[in-house]
């Protein structure tokens, strides 16, 4: 299992530093979020069963260290749910730490798609999605299912070049990079993706036209 640490020699408020402003600056990898600060301490967690996880496998991320908050003011449910006894902050973010110590955050706890048992991070979907020619913007979400629970599906707003796509080609696409889990079981096309003015997906929106049966 991994668990990456550091002495509590320093005082700082964050808990990763990118690479690119230490002293002695390397290149930054996509995606990186930089590495751990020396006086903190984080883990990766398995989300259903709490054990920790090795290098690159994805799971929660926690962190523990005295520039971290030790609980919300006067709500003691709330801080029983986000610090646990030992000290660790469940941050509710996914990610993994690859072999050089190096961050990447995949997606929140919460947007996490379960299927079967397997959990499913819709940003890596939607990242791939983005990356067709084809596709101008895509959003994936749950769709509630008897057999599975939940399955993903995707909203997909074609580009000018990708007019003439199919949802089934879209499905191939995702099916010949990922396990089956992760497999898209419908697509819907759109003309956009319903976004905050922060630029962050709507997935409840998404998620309540799926419920209303709109699509």
């Amino acid at each position: 299992s991994f668990e990456q640490g550091y002495g509590m020699t320093e005082a700082g408020p964050v808990l990763s530093m990118c690479m690119a402003f230490a002293k002695e600056p390397s290149p930054v990898k996509s995606g990186a979020c930089g590495t751990v600060v020396r006086n903190a301490e984080l883990k990766i967690v398995d989300p259903e069963t709490g054990l920790c996880l090795g290098r690159n496998q994805p799971g929660e991320i926690c962190i523990r260290g005295r520039q971290i908050m030790k609980g919300y003011l006067d709500n003691p449910a709330a801080t029983a749910e986000t610090v646990d006894k030992d000290g660790w902050l469940h941050t509710g973010d996914v990610g993994f730490v690859d072999a050089d110590d190096e961050i990447f955050i995949v997606d929140r706890l919460k947007e996490l798609i379960k299927y079967k048992g397997f959990q499913v991070a819709p940003a890596e979907l939607e990242a791939m999605l983005i990356a067709h020619p084809g596709i101008a913007d895509a959003a994936v979400v749950p769709m509630k299912d008897d057999a599975s629970g939940e399955v993903p599906v995707a909203f997909v707003v074609p580009s000018s070049g990708g007019a003439d796509m199919t949802e089934d080609e879209i499905k191939q696409y995702v099916a010949k990079q990922v396990v089956f889990y992760k497999r898209l079981q419908k697509v819907f096309f759109v003309s956009s993706i319903p976004k905050a003015p922060s630029g962050k997906i709507l997935r409840k929106d998404l998620r309540a036209k799926l419920a209303a049966g709109s699509c």
